[in-house]
């Protein structure tokens, strides 16, 4: 089967399951409780991008003066991974103003949505 036929195809495999029967659950009310649902706010405390020196180790033999020479270079460049850090830092939070934005929006919508009769048949 070619790529460019591969939708038209499912299109009508799920046509015809259809037509037997098939997709014939009543999904209206079905939901999914959310599990586990991460805070805004840990999700910005996440956003920001905070390298934690003291991870910086080796595990090998000799591995001091290899975390020696990690921690060397480091300070060295140190200037270039905070404006690297910031950066993403910076665009981690927008995204993440922008999704919170959006799921306050989404909230909104739903409870106007709620509060309309439903149509009539």
């Amino acid at each position: 089967m070619e790529p460019e036929r591969a939708l038209e195809l499912a299109r009508e495999r799920a046509a015809a399951a259809r037509a037997r029967g098939a997709y014939a659950d009543d999904l209206r009310g079905f939901a999914i409780a959310p599990t586990d649902r991460i805070s805004t706010e840990q999700l910005m405390e996440w956003a920001v991008i905070e390298p934690d020196e003291t991870l910086m180790r080796s595990t090998r033999r000799l591995g001091a003066p290899i975390t020696w020479f990690k921690r060397l270079l480091l300070r060295g460049l140190q200037q270039h991974f905070n404006e690297l850090t910031s950066q993403q830092s910076r665009f981690n939070l927008h995204v993440l103003v922008h999704v919170a934005e959006l799921e306050d929006r989404v909230r909104r919508l739903e409870e106007e949505a709620a509060r309309r009769p439903p149509p009539a048949p």
